[in-house]
């Protein structure tokens, strides 16, 4: 009966654990989103149109500290840098971004918010997503090595 309970334990911390909805532990989230990460996906309510983003070598870095930094080439050829600050919030399902910049993702939308929901935080993906004018669009970033 012993030996089961290391693995009772282990169950229940596993089951009792809150997760986003397409993956990850939200008890981890902080430790798990400290790095850089970039872009490889782009969705508008729930189509992948990531052949219509006009930004090039799209990263987000999340440091210790609340520090944030933002790097993209846009579609003119010239180099955009922002830097600002993160939080999480809602119980780590929301993530605040502090950069005092706007940018043009697609020919149509814009990216005017600074409070995202995140959908999935795993050691290797970050996505999340926002509400606009033409619907929900969602960010699919890969952790940068």
């Amino acid at each position: 009966m012993l030996k089961l309970l290391p693995l009772f334990l282990l169950l229940s911390l596993t089951v009792g654990c809150k997760k986003y909805p397409e993956g990850g532990v939200k008890s981890l989230a902080k430790g798990r989103l400290y790095g850089t990460w970039k872009l490889k996906e782009y969705y508008l309510n729930g189509f992948n149109f990531t052949d219509t983003v006009l930004v090039l070598n799209f990263k987000e870095t999340f440091n210790e500290g609340g520090v944030y930094e933002r790097n993209y080439i846009d579609s003119t050829g010239n180099f955009f840098s922002t830097t600002g600050g993160w939080d999480l919030a809602a119980e780590k399902s929301v993530l605040k971004i502090y950069p005092d910049e706007t940018y043009q993702i697609t020919s149509t939308a814009s990216v005017l918010t600074t409070t995202f929901t995140i959908d999935r935080l795993t050691k290797d993906e970050l996505w999340y997503s926002f509400k606009a004018g033409n619907g929900t669009h969602q960010l699919r970033f890969l952790k940068n090595p």
